[in-house]
């Protein structure tokens, strides 16, 4: 005996707050959004800051993707654990930024390079925004 399954019809949809695509990530014009450099300079001094152990990722995670905060989580979890078992001490970084450059592959993204000089030593940190629900979030950062 062969059992041949009803199809599956979408249900009737009239309140617009009831649709999935309402609850889903909102992508945002760059038009809509605030200007990205604020962002992109808080970002690098946050992630290096967040590597050096003396601020929490949790600080940041608002402006993070699922994805790269669990990538910095587990970063930092690793150099603390190197600063631990190195038994060095914890030095607070003397951050200035420097240069900010920026570039819009697509309405919505905004790539950027931030340098961050730190006692004779300076590093770069690229980051890529999108805008999602009305706001910029990183959805890559990397420290070189």
């Amino acid at each position: 005996m062969q059992v041949q399954a009803k199809p599956v019809k979408k249900r009737n949809v009239s309140n617009p707050i009831e649709a999935d695509d309402f609850f889903g990530a909102q992508y945002t014009s760059t038009a809509e959004l605030g200007d990205p450099q604020p962002v992109l300079a808080f970002l690098a001094q946050a992630v290096i800051e967040t590597l050096a152990g003396i601020r929490d990722v949790e600080q940041t995670a608002r402006w993070l993707s699922d994805g790269v905060y669990q990538q910095l989580k587990q970063r930092a979890l690793a150099f603390n654990r190197q600063r631990a078992a190195a038994q060095a001490k914890q030095l607070r970084p003397n951050l200035s930024i420097g240069k900010i450059s920026q570039f819009s592959p697509r309405d919505g993204v905004i790539e950027g390079v931030v340098i961050v000089h730190n006692r004779g030593r300076a590093r770069a940190v690229a980051i890529r925004l999108e805008g999602y629900n009305g706001r910029w979030r990183a959805k890559s950062v990397a420290v070189l």
